[in-house]
C-alpha cells in the first residue's frame, strides 16, 4: 500500500490537537503533541491515545503511571509545533500548573484531562495507551483543529441556515458572512487565486475578507475598502442585482467624484447601464485593471428568498489567458451556488 496515500486518507479525518504530558522517573517533565487522542467510555470514564515507539519520550510515557491530556486552543499552534519537534527542553520558559501527582498542565488550553494509565496495547509502530479519567477541567476557548497536514480553525456549523425575512434584503446575515469566510482558504487553494467576500455597506460594496493561496507572491489586498460601483467587478455585481433605490445614491456620488463634463458623464452612464444588463444576463461581473495587472470577477450569493446577500470575488492576473479566466469564473460560480444552496437557495425548476 502507498504509505503517502494512506497518510493523506487518514489526514482527511479532522481532529483536535493535544499535548500529552507526564513526569518521568527522574522527575523531569515530558510532553508530546498527539492528535490520536479519543474518548472511549463514559462509564467508566476512559480515553486513549497512541505514541510512536521511535519518540524520544516513549520510555517516559511507557513507564509513567499517570498522564495529562492538554486539549489545545486555536491560538496555541506554536505550542503544538514545540511539542511535535525534537528538543532538549520543551518546557523551557513555559508557564505550567501542577495537577494530580505533579503532572504539568499547560496554560490557556481548552480543556484538561487527568488520567491514570490502566493499559497499553501494541499498535504496529505505535503503542496505544488506555487511561482512566480522574479529573477534568474545561474553558470557553475554541479548539485548535488539524487535517490534511495543516492546522485549522473550528467553527460552529449551522446545518440548515436560514436568513430571517425582513426589510433589509441587502444586508448579509452575520452567520452567512462567517460561513463564506470559512470557505475561502479551500476555495483560494483550489482556484489558485486570491478570493474575497464582499457585502453591501452604508457606502456601497465593501470587502470584508481576503484569502490568498498558500505560498507565492500574492498582492496584499486591504479589507474594509469600499469599491467603485462603476468600475470594479464587485461594485458592478451589487449595482446590477440590488434594488436601484439602494444603489443610485452611491452611483451618483461616484459619478460626481469623477467631475466629468456633462456629455462624458452621460456617455459613462449609458455604458454603465449596458454593463449592468450584461451582468444580469450572465450572472457574473468582470473588470480588467491593466495598470494594476489584475482582472477581477464577482459572483452572487442568494438567500432562500432569492435575495442577494453577499458576493464572492476573485483577483486574477491580467496576463491570464481566456481559458484560465473561464476556468476561474466557472469555479467561482460553482462556489457561490454551493454557498447559496447551503443557506436555503433553490434553483428554479
Amino acid at each position: 500500500m502507498d504509505q503517502r496515500e494512506l497518510r493523506q486518507v487518514f489526514g482527511s479525518f479532522v481532529t483536535g490537537v493535544t499535548v500529552i504530558t507526564t513526569v518521568d522517573a527522574q522527575g523531569q517533565d515530558q510532553g508530546v503533541t498527539a492528535n490520536s487522542f479519543s474518548s472511549v467510555s463514559l462509564d467508566p470514564p476512559l480515553v486513549l491515545w497512541s505514541q510512536a515507539r521511535a519518540a524520544k519520550s516513549f520510555s517516559a510515557f511507557q513507564s509513567a503511571e499517570h498522564f495529562m491530556v492538554n486539549i489545545l486552543a486555536e491560538q496555541q499552534r506554536d505550542l503544538s509545533q514545540r511539542f511535535a519537534t525534537s528538543g532538549t527542553d520543551k518546557f523551557k520558559d513555559l508557564v505550567v500548573q501542577r495537577r494530580l501527582g505533579g503532572l504539568p498542565a499547560l496554560a490557556d488550553c481548552c480543556a484538561y484531562i487527568e488520567c491514570r494509565k490502566v493499559a497499553a496495547y501494541p499498535g504496529g509502530d505505535h503503542l496505544v495507551y488506555l487511561g482512566e479519567v480522574l479529573g477534568v477541567e474545561r474553558n470557553e476557548r475554541r479548539p485548535l483543529a488539524f487535517a490534511r497536514g495543516k492546522y485549522m480553525v473550528a467553527f460552529e456549523h449551522e446545518m440548515n441556515l436560514q436568513i430571517a425575512q425582513g426589510n433589509s434584503a441587502h444586508l448579509a446575515h452575520n452567520d452567512v458572512v462567517r460561513l463564506a469566510c470559512t470557505a475561502l482558504p479551500e476555495l483560494a487553494a483550489s482556484l489558485g487565486v486570491t478570493i474575497g467576500v464582499a457585502v453591501w455597506g452604508n457606502r456601497g460594496a465593501t470587502i470584508v475578507r481576503w484569502e490568498a493561496p498558500a505560498g507565492g507572491d500574492w498582492p496584499e489586498l486591504r479589507t474594509g475598502i469600499v469599491v467603485s460601483p462603476l468600475s470594479s467587478a464587485t461594485g458592478l455585481l451589487f449595482s446590477a442585482l440590488l434594488p436601484d433605490e439602494l444603489v443610485e445614491p452611491v452611483r451618483q456620488e461616484a459619478l460626481a467624484d469623477l467631475n466629468l463634463p456633462a456629455q462624458e458623464a452621460d456617455t459613462l452612464r449609458r455604458q454603465h447601464a449596458q454593463q449592468l444588463q450584461a451582468v444580469r444576463a450572465i450572472g457574473i461581473a468582470m473588470s480588467c485593471q491593466p495598470k494594476l495587472g489584475r482582472t477581477g470577477m464577482a459572483t452572487p450569493v442568494y438567500d432562500a428568498q432569492g435575495r442577494l446577500v453577499l458576493a464572492l470575488c476573485a483577483v486574477a492576473s491580467a496576463q491570464d489567458d481566456q481559458a484560465r479566466i473561464e476556468a476561474l469564473s466557472c469555479g467561482l460560480r460553482a462556489a457561490s451556488l454551493s454557498l447559496s444552496q447551503r443557506i436555503g437557495y433553490r434553483l428554479a425548476a
